[in-house]
């Protein structure tokens, strides 16, 4: 298990099987969607211009941005309620401003380019709407600018979903969500220079920086400080539960509904992360560690009900169905509905299932998640006359760290580490910093684009498929942010 970081890499079953690409109904629903919300921005910017603030609205917005759909099947009903749900709402905050125009006889202006729901919403009509949104799109944007708006979207995206795992932690600021909603109102003013966005999103970074900092701050304060850790990789006999995804508030919540059965939990994904806190040392039920990234294998050899948190990003048309039980708002099609944490049906069926056997049973090397800070801190001092290579994650190591050899070296093996991040970004000087981003995901992107407030001297990003990083968003780095494709 020495090279499990190593090996930490976005292995998604589309790759495994050989079918990795942009799905175009994936997309067109995705579009759909976000017309809503981003009409409803439009809306709430409008009303703020006035002191007028719809906060129910506008945190309604923000949640919904935070879904990433991803290329799988989706539940349909979820999508279409969710989808109406925002058209009620915009309806409803846009006959707001009206009103507010014609009481300040102020002259007032409509959202560009906004598509109406189909009356009836069957899944062809709502794809047709979906589609005729994305043709629209690239037909009004020249290639760069549409490049930007699409980076513009992901980054507001999944600062959305950041804002989301706060409030899941008992901190919520309406200002930020107004302020989110802000950024993505860029995208509706087709006028609007390419010089500005790139400027409106070196701004919006330093927002972004500053959610990542409360975040840390949020973790920690519910969890305890956060240490250097041993991950273990054990497997007990017994009924068992896995938790994939990257919410360590939804593993708490599942870890309290078990507490007093024989039910055993194991991590995956990035939830590692929870043996780095005291907190969840406390959990007798809390074995291990269980797989790495390449949900196909982990979820196909686990003897036990499955748990997708909220903020889990894998496709699963490939993966086992029936045993997976989900929080998503959208949640893929056939995983079992889990509604205010009422963990009883997945307790029952992990009560019920097989379990992993006497023959399982096996305990497996540990891995040490490194935090040491007065290294960190060692290597920036001791480096006056050298530039730093900060490289987060550990996928094709050996090959990186031979290609910035002449560097200063500070690794950073979990390709989640965002709090090293953020304290080196907070001590070193800038200009003598390169980040080398491993990882291919919507949170990386996220990570990477928060560091372009400090202006670091160069940024490499790992060699992303599309079906997981959209390319227009690539071709945005590369062009207008000097990053460098591995």
């Amino acid at each position: 298990m020495s090279n499990f970081f190593n090996e930490f890499s976005d292995k998604s079953s589309c790759q495994n099987s050989g079918m990795c690409s942009v799905d175009p109904s994936s997309y067109a629903l995705e579009e759909l969607l976000l017309n809503e919300i981003k009409q409803i921005a439009f809306y709430v910017v409008k009303l703020a211009d006035y002191n007028l603030q719809n906060m129910d609205i506008a945190q309604s917005a923000v949640n919904a941005l935070s879904v990433i759909i991803i290329n799988t099947a989706l539940r349909f009903e979820d999508y279409k309620n969710l989808l109406y749900k925002l058209e009620a709402q915009k309806t409803s905050i846009k006959e707001e401003y009206l009103k507010c125009c014609t009481e300040r006889k102020i002259k007032y202006e409509l959202v560009e380019n906004a598509i109406k729901l189909p009356k009836t919403p069957s899944l062809t009509n709502i794809l047709k709407a979906g589609e005729s949104i994305v043709i629209e799109k690239r037909n009004e944007y020249e290639p760069k600018k549409l490049d930007l708006i699409e980076l513009i979207i992901i980054f507001a995206k999944t600062t959305s979903a950041n804002l989301i795992k706060l409030k899941n932690l008992g901190f919520s600021n309406p200002e930020w969500n107004y302020k989110v909603l802000k950024f993505l109102n860029l995208t509706n003013i087709s006028s609007i220079k390419k010089d500005k966005l790139i400027d409106k999103i070196c701004k919006f970074s330093n927002f972004a920086f500053e959610i990542w900092k409360k975040l840390i701050e949020q973790l920690e304060k519910r969890y305890g400080k956060r240490t250097e850790c041993a991950i273990p990789f054990e497997i007990k006999e017994g009924k068992s539960i896995l938790v994939s995804g990257s919410d360590l508030d939804e593993l708490e919540k599942l870890l309290d509904a078990v507490n007093g059965t024989n039910i055993n939990v194991y991590t995956n994904s990035s939830l590692f992360t929870a043996f780095c806190y005291p907190y969840f040392s406390k959990y007798k039920n809390l074995i291990a560690h269980f797989g790495d990234e390449n949900a196909a294998n982990d979820f196909a050899n686990f003897k036990g009900p499955i748990f997708a948190t909220e903020n889990f990003l894998q496709k699963v048309d490939y993966l086992r169905r029936g045993t997976i039980y989900t929080t998503k708002l959208i949640a893929p099609e056939r995983m079992v509905r889990i509604t205010d944490y009422n963990f009883t049906p997945m307790i029952e069926n992990a009560l019920n299932s097989e379990g992993f056997t006497p023959a399982d049973a096996k305990t497996r090397e540990s891995v040490t998640l490194k935090y040491n800070l007065e290294e960190i801190d060692k290597i920036i001092k001791n480096t006056a006359d050298k530039e730093i290579c900060v490289i987060v994650g550990s996928y094709k190591k050996e090959e990186i760290t031979k290609r910035f050899a002449n560097y200063a070296l500070i690794e950073l093996e979990s390709p989640v580490e965002i709090q090293l991040v953020v304290h080196i970004l907070s001590t070193a000087q800038a200009e003598k910093l390169n980040f080398v981003f491993t990882h291919c995901s919507p949170n990386t992107i996220n990570m990477l684009l928060s560091t372009l407030h400090s202006a670091p001297k160069k940024i490499y990003f790992a060699k992303c498929p599309n079906s997981l990083i959209n390319p227009h968003i690539i071709r945005a780095l590369t062009d207008e942010f000097n990053v460098e494709v591995l």
